[in-house]
């Protein structure tokens, strides 16, 4: 049986409840608890997040293995909370301008069928850390948990040396998107060939021996020397699995809505997200609905969550 702290399974709750927006304020109202009780979840200093989500998704779906891991991150807007601990003005590429917010890097693993988010971290722009330091972080994670992915995905952000090098050192495949300014034996791709269709075997900065795809304007690369172009492109396009989470988690989960100020309290937040959407992937997945059907189900009929979280076999202790 899963067991969480209880206040922390009415949480959860209110976030597969919640309709609008997710404040503890529209939490406490949605499932009839105090304010002050959900905040002290969030404020729970005893809680390894982490661990918790660990065993969450081990409850859920049992032990992962095969599929592959997709990295990614996502800025969560704070425009109107400048007092929150480590807020900062981050780049937003998808509206092209910089946001007050903070930013999380997530690693995800994905079948085809369901996709489940494994773990997070925070990016904090004081620290010395860069995102690509905290992918690596997730990697680690990832590592120890013992799943063994056919590959991993990302995009030309995280195709960096840190990240080639951790996952030779843990014999995995990769399948990434490269700048046009990358080095394929020492020359810059987009100087290699007019022709914007050509498929090349080479070294990339950092040594990584690959097959590079020039696909239009987009180079891609692997280092399965076994796949074929087409093989490749299939597999690139399995990263866009993660933006299935990022959606539902922004937009019907409330994962920009917490607005406590302490990183500590955001932290839990975001994870209890993490745990909403798990819960509601497998219901999707039991009920061959599409996932927001299950969570207006869920929004017009506070019992179905109940039931959900029942046939979870969940409990709060």
């Amino acid at each position: 049986m899963l067991i969480l702290p209880q206040n922390a399974a009415k949480y959860l709750k209110g976030l597969l409840c919640v309709f609008e927006n997710a404040t503890c304020a529209a939490l406490s109202e949605i499932s009839k608890n105090s304010h002050d009780s959900l905040a002290r979840v969030l404020n729970g200093k005893k809680f390894c997040w982490q661990i918790l989500l660990q065993n969450f998704i081990l409850r859920t779906f049992g032990k992962l293995q095969g599929g592959y891991l997709i990295i990614d991150d996502t800025i969560i807007s704070k425009q109107f909370a400048k007092s929150i601990e480590n807020i900062a003005w981050l780049f937003d590429s998808k509206i092209g301008k910089s946001i007050l917010g903070l930013n999380i890097v997530l690693i995800a693993w994905s079948n085809g069928e369901a996709t489940i988010p494994l773990a997070l971290k925070v990016y904090q722009k004081k620290s010395r850390k860069t995102r690509i330091d905290l992918a690596v972080e997730l990697l680690e994670q990832v590592r120890k948990l013992g799943i063994k992915p056919k590959y991993i995905t990302f995009d030309s952000w995280y195709a960096a040396s840190q990240i080639f090098k951790i996952i030779q050192d843990c014999q995995w495949k990769f399948v990434t998107q490269l700048k046009s300014n990358r080095k394929l034996n020492g020359i810059p791709l987009k100087e290699i060939q007019r022709n914007p269709y050509w498929m090349m075997l080479g070294k990339i900065t950092g040594g990584a021996k690959v097959i590079v795809v020039r696909n239009g304007k987009k180079y891609f690369a692997t280092n399965d020397l076994k796949l074929s172009k087409k093989e490749l492109l299939s597999a690139y396009k399995g990263r866009w699995n993660i933006e299935t989470i990022f959606r539902m988690l922004h937009y019907k989960l409330g994962l920009d809505e917490c607005q406590a100020r302490k990183l500590n309290a955001q932290n839990a937040h975001f994870h209890l997200c993490l745990m909403a959407y798990i819960a509601l992937e497998k219901e999707r997945l039991t009920q061959k609905k599409t996932i927001y059907q299950i969570k207006r189900d869920c929004s017009f009929n506070f019992q179905y969550a109940d039931n959900i979280l029942f046939r979870l076999n969940f409990q709060g202790a």
